[in-house]
């Protein structure tokens, strides 16, 4: 998967975005801007609406790619050279060179994505709660 918008590095892992992209964003912000939203949060301007959808899919990509770099940062650790990141329209891939000299180290390149994304979710939750038990209502 080769990447048509450069993001620069990021631990100096190249990131990059494939055009691909840009339909799911248009999908995400459509389906959330002038659907989900004004149903859940009734009341406001279609401007709100629209940038709540792309604030809700710039984040959703950036947790597709915590998910890429933690396999990548692995990867590096143990020793595998990483080309760079490509989010594309199905999610994300981590571009490595070479294979995992154990199978304990590809079990942890392989693992920690998903943990990534655990973690992201959990401190999602976190946020949710915290801002729920301090009473803030959305929008």
């Amino acid at each position: 998967m080769r990447s048509s918008i450069s993001l620069g590095r990021i631990g100096g892992v190249p990131v990059g975005l494939n055009i691909s992209v840009l339909f799911i964003v248009a999908i995400l912000v459509a389906g959330l801007a002038f659907g989900r939203f004004p149903v859940a949060f009734p009341g406001h301007s279609v401007a709100l609406y629209l940038l709540a959808a792309v604030v809700t899919a710039v984040l959703f990509l950036g947790s597709l790619l915590a998910h890429e770099l933690a396999h990548a940062f692995v990867a590096r650790r143990d020793g595998i050279e990483v080309e760079g990141i490509t989010l594309w329209l199905l999610g994300g891939v981590a571009q490595l060179r070479g294979q995992a000299r154990t199978p304990g180290a590809d079990l942890r390149i392989a693992a920690v994505g998903p943990a990534a994304s655990v973690a992201v979710a959990a401190g999602s939750a976190l946020i949710a709660w915290l801002s729920a038990a301090a009473g803030d209502r959305p929008c």
